[in-house]
């Protein structure tokens, strides 16, 4: 089943009226090509998880949050910033990873999961390349391997 698929699935099955519906996508090796912080083209792209967040966005209007694990800087995020921009990515909220305040980037995630539920959103999809892209206040986990060769879908987190 397509990603697509699966959103239509998450959302027909929503029954929330205290928390508004949203997706989370992670960066790195998710919406991107592994190893490219700003891609020249579309090769640099993971296309499928790139049409299916426009698609979200465009055609249902689903508050998108980024939450990567790229150091927050001041520089890391301007160009994340631009980044996303140049990508025509419209996002209620980038999270990026706060190593003054997270030691642990996986504790960093979950947090950031929370912090949006507790802001009135339910997260129905966490889209990303590692197991801690997804888990508790994740929604539907998709497991993103290889740069979009394949996903799989997950619903029982460790």
């Amino acid at each position: 089943m397509s990603l697509i698929k699966y959103f239509h699935k998450e959302i027909q099955m929503y029954d929330n009226d205290k928390h508004k519906p949203c997706v989370v996508f992670d960066i790195d090796g998710t919406i991107l090509v592994d190893g490219i912080y700003s891609p020249k083209d579309s090769t640099e792209i993971i296309q499928d998880v790139y049409k299916f967040l426009l698609y979200i966005q465009n055609v249902h209007n689903i508050d998108i949050f980024i939450i990567t694990a790229r150091p927050d800087s001041r520089i890391n995020r301007m160009g994340t910033i631009d980044m996303l921009k140049k990508l025509d990515i419209n996002y209620k909220y980038l999270y990026m990873w706060n190593q003054d305040i997270f030691y642990d980037f996986i504790e960093y995630k979950e947090e950031a999961r929370k912090e949006i539920f507790e802001n009135g959103y339910n997260v129905i999809m966490s889209l990303g390349d590692n197991y801690w892209d997804y888990g508790n206040y994740g929604g539907l986990g998709v497991h993103i391997y290889n740069d979009g060769e394949s996903f799989e879908y997950i619903t029982d987190f460790l």
